[in-house]
């Protein structure tokens, strides 16, 4: 009898009672109510922050901030207008990156709204190229003339 106690006690021991959903084992005879563990669905599942901000920023206020950071306030000079076309090129890529980024992970998730997002993605880069190609062309017309 007591090894059937025993053998009850190690089974109760065996869930840790963290969640409201239980039940009742019963073994040899003995009962014991044992609590288990549920998985959370997608739905439950709460991330500290949104993809969509996290975009928001990877598209927008990261690159922003690289182009403040890089921009020259006085007259610049040919060392000024060669970071200042880097800062540009490494903001745009980024801003690409963030918004193919955007556009997977709204894919992963199965969202109905995932096209628009490829549509922005595409926007995006078809926008960083342009610049690109524009501060290539102003950086080379700003160095011939110094």
């Amino acid at each position: 009898m007591l090894l059937s106690v025993l053998r009850v006690q190690a089974l109760c021991a065996e869930r840790t009672p963290v969640d409201r959903w239980s039940d009742s084992v019963v073994y040899k005879g003995e009962t014991c109510e044992t609590h288990h563990m549920t998985t959370p669905t997608s739905a439950q599942i709460r991330r500290a922050v949104s993809p969509v901000l996290i975009g928001f920023v990877g598209m927008i206020v990261v690159p922003l901030c690289i182009v403040l950071a890089t921009t020259s306030w006085d007259a610049p000079d040919g060392a000024d207008f060669v970071r200042m076309a880097f800062g540009i090129v490494i903001a745009t890529t980024l801003a690409t990156v963030a918004a193919w980024w955007l556009a997977f992970n709204r894919m992963k998730a199965g969202r109905s709204d995932r096209y628009w997002f490829w549509g922005v993605a595409g926007i995006v880069t078809l926008s960083s190229v342009g610049s690109i190609f524009s501060v290539a062309e102003n950086l080379l017309a700003q160095l011939t003339h110094l």
